[in-house]
């Protein structure tokens, strides 16, 4: 049988510093008295300065370990709180003399993690406020479709701005059957959703693991800006373009046509005089009518300043009778006056054309700390769903003379100052909302 004594060394191990240097004392007073009793004549004496002097060598070692012991119970400590992750504290380095070293590195780990649990929050709270305020919808849901995140723009678009966090994902009662199958279908693309302010979105969907769990995460990206704004500027391209052609073709018609009635008059043929006259008239009607056109094709930058609000309504009021309510805006608020004057008139234009009592024809605005809100309100009866869905399509009228323009460039000028232009049918008649947003002198 293998010796018991195996078992003494590793109960020696654990001992503490303070075990051991008793153990040791007591060795060597233990070692003193059996070599004074082996060799020498027992005497008291001698036995009782053995003692005293294992003794004595007992409290000075204490003594000159006390100030190593406290710098590793400082560095303890110190660790115990980087552990605990409090990163603001270090090692008092008047009580480190020894171990300055190690100190020196703890304090160097203690700031490296503290600039980068900083940096770490700064970019979760950037990443958090893009999530928050961005208008694309986010979802996130785990492999049994429980919705784990979703941002406002999410609860908003798919069950009426409430918080469905930890609900399934398909028993939100607020979503839209073609929103539904999409996510069902999981079909990446775009989505038509009629009953939204954003008609067009576009579906994002990718699968990855997270803490080797499944998950599914949902964008769905607003594009009907984006593709009103790029079939806007593609009507104006073609504008451009036979606006052009039709004043080289027109500019000699002209021509002619004035030569061809001077020669008649010298001929006195006074029907070749008229019909020249008519090909004139009718050249300068088209002129105007393309001149129109490339106008609302080549509308210039806003010119920013300050806006007389008194002056403006003044203006407006010269033109077209309508009752203001509420008070005008008491903050500065940057536009271009003239372009915020046209879109005006032509809203006021359309009240009128709509066979709306002037009296019954109001404007009210309204302001917030970061968006205008100008509402004009109507009594001509509304427009019908269909008129009401293409009412801001370039060149879509349902006036016998109208252009088809007007509407159109009300929104480009809104959208032109940061804002946007909405129609709703609002008994006894239409409602339109222009919203501009506040210009700080950054962005101007």
């Amino acid at each position: 049988m293998r010796p018991k004594q195996r078992f003494y060394l590793p109960r020696l191990a654990k001992l503490t510093t303070n075990s051991r240097l008793n153990a040791l004392c007591a060795a060597i007073a233990l070692l003193l008295l059996a070599v004074q009793y082996a060799f020498f004549v027992a005497n008291a004496v001698v036995t009782l300065v053995i003692c005293v002097g294992v003794v004595v060598l007992a409290l000075l070692l204490r003594w000159v370990l006390k100030p190593l012991q406290l710098e590793i119970q400082a560095l303890n400590l110190h660790a115990q709180n980087l552990q605990d992750g409090s990163f603001n504290t270090s090692a008092n380095q008047l009580r480190v003399l020894e171990l300055s070293s190690l100190a020196s590195s703890l304090n160097a780990m203690s700031a490296q993690l503290r600039t980068e649990r900083a940096t770490l929050y700064q970019r979760e709270l950037l990443l958090d406020t893009v999530l928050q305020s961005s208008p694309t919808a986010l979802l996130l849901t785990d492999a049994s479709d429980t919705v784990l995140m979703t941002n406002p723009a999410a609860r908003l678009l798919l069950n009426s701005g409430k918080a469905f966090d930890g609900s399934k994902l398909f028993a939100v009662t607020g979503m839209q059957p073609q929103l539904a199958a999409a996510l069902h279908s999981r079909q990446q693309g775009l989505i038509r959703l009629e009953s939204t302010e954003q008609a067009v979105w576009h579906l994002s969907v990718s699968q990855f693991q997270l803490n080797q769990k499944q998950h599914w995460l949902y964008l769905l990206k607003p594009l009907t800006r984006e593709i009103q704004r790029e079939e806007l500027n593609a009507w104006k391209k073609l504008l451009r373009v036979i606006g052009h052609e039709l004043n080289n073709t027109l500019a000699p018609l002209s021509s002619l046509a004035f030569s061809g009635s001077q020669l008649a008059q010298q001929q006195h043929n006074t029907a070749l005089g008229q019909l020249f006259d008519t090909i004139s008239e009718r050249c300068l009607q088209l002129n105007q009518f393309v001149q129109a056109y490339i106008q609302f094709a080549k509308l210039p930058p806003p010119q920013w300043c300050d806006i007389n609000w008194p002056r403006l309504i003044n203006q407006l009021q010269d033109q077209y009778e309508f009752e203001l309510q509420g008070e005008l805006p008491n903050q500065s608020w940057q536009a271009d006056p003239q372009q915020l004057t046209q879109l005006l008139l032509n809203l006021l234009k359309n009240a009128h054309e709509s066979g709306s009592n002037p009296e019954q024809i109001s404007l009210r605005i309204t302001q917030t700390p970061d968006k205008l809100l100008l509402i004009l309100q109507d009594s001509g009866g509304g427009m019908t769903e269909q008129v009401l869905q293409h009412a801001l399509v370039p060149f879509y009228t349902s006036k016998p003379q109208g252009s088809g323009i007007g509407l159109t460039l009300c929104r480009d000028i809104a959208e032109a100052h940061g804002g946007s232009i909405s129609l709703r049918n609002q008994p006894p008649g239409l409602e339109v909302t222009v919203q501009l947003a506040k210009q700080t002198p950054a962005a101007l």
